[in-house]
């Protein structure tokens, strides 16, 4: 697993290279929640060069899903699903 946090361009490479890993994306507002996406979700793919990924929304990623749900587990987050693409 990788997190990142005000790391654009690491996140935009990782994603690149990883097409069917998964990304946990962690709210930074204190609502201890998290949003588990296939790392092609359109909520987070395309990446754009004007865009923040891990300013607001740090991200945990890895190639497997149990890690992230453990990883979240373990951080007191509140970890659910997206709708749109089923992680």
């Amino acid at each position: 697993m990788i997190y990142f946090r005000n790391e654009e361009q690491e996140y935009v490479s990782w994603l690149e290279r990883h097409p069917n890993a998964l990304v946990l994306n962690v709210s930074r507002h204190g609502k201890n929640k998290a949003m588990l996406h296939m790392s092609r979700c359109g909520h987070l793919y395309e990446p754009g060069p004007n865009r923040t990924h891990t300013e607001t929304y740090p991200k945990a990623c890895s190639r497997e899903r149990g890690e992230l749900e453990r990883w979240g587990a373990e951080s007191g987050l509140s970890v659910t699903l997206c709708p749109t693409c089923k992680s």
